[in-house]
């Protein structure tokens, strides 16, 4: 499982699981199942339509017809790019898989990126029948294809693997009599706990510079939601307190 890790405007890292060649594949083949249909409906349409106007002599000419249905197969040919552009850097495919196209430095693509990764398609799918883009991502720290090295882009996975439930940190042990510290942690969310255990367990497996910048980051931003004026000096511990403090007030 390749990973990559993204500064975000406030100077925090975060950590995004690079999404897999499998995912990326299936997500291809489900856009492509999307066209055939489009395809294939707008082809019996017009078939249909066609017959009929030139029973009526409306479309005389065979040049207007071929003209008429190029342009309604328009959006088959740039469907990636158009998808990818107006809806954040996925398409149905990728919606669907969970994944989604953001520049190396974490931003959300332009136009002009998204368009130029779309128009390698042509070598690193299309016409390798996808060999060149599972080579180059299978061999690329950021499982990037010829499209994503030149745009600098790279798909993630927007919901990881490894990500924690609920029932994780539910199993924390609890003491007997405990006097909770922070009664206001009531006020957060599930999400917001998930996260911090998260952080906490990241530091632990990797004790690195960002994820101890990660951890103070995290811990400002608590301690404002719990209108706490001074953030305590053992980041860790206090972060470890508020997640016991909100197993053991919202355990049923």
């Amino acid at each position: 499982m390749k990973t990559t890790e993204i500064v975000t405007a406030h100077n925090v890292i975060i950590q995004y699981e690079l999404a897999s060649i499998f995912n990326r594949a299936l997500a291809l083949l489900l856009d492509l199942v999307i066209l055939f249909f489009y395809t294939t409906i707008c082809t019996i349409l017009f078939t249909t339509l066609s017959v009929g106007f030139a029973a009526n002599d409306m479309f005389a000419s065979g040049e207007t017809i071929y003209t008429a249905f190029t342009l309604i197969m328009l959006p088959v040919f740039f469907y990636s790019f158009i998808m990818e552009a107006f809806f954040g850097g996925q398409s149905i495919g990728k919606m669907a898989l969970g994944i989604r196209v953001v520049k190396v430095s974490g931003s959300t693509p332009s136009m002009g990126e998204l368009f130029l990764r779309w128009s390698f398609r042509l070598i690193d799918i299309l016409l390798s029948v996808g060999s060149i883009a599972a080579l180059s991502a299978s061999s690329s720290d950021k499982m990037q294809r010829l499209g994503d090295v030149i745009a600098n882009t790279c798909v993630i996975k927007l919901k990881s693997s490894a990500q924690y439930s609920i029932k994780d940190i539910l199993t924390i042990k609890s003491k007997e009599n405990y006097v909770t510290k922070y009664p206001q942690v009531v006020q957060l969310s599930d999400e917001d706990m998930l996260l911090v255990k998260n952080s906490i367990d990241r530091l632990r497996s990797r004790p690195n510079k960002q994820h101890k910048e990660l951890i103070a980051e995290l811990s400002k931003r608590v301690s404002e939601k719990l209108n706490i004026t001074t953030v305590p000096k053992n980041k860790v511990t206090f972060l470890k307190t508020v997640l016991q403090d909100y197993i053991v007030l919202t355990r049923s």
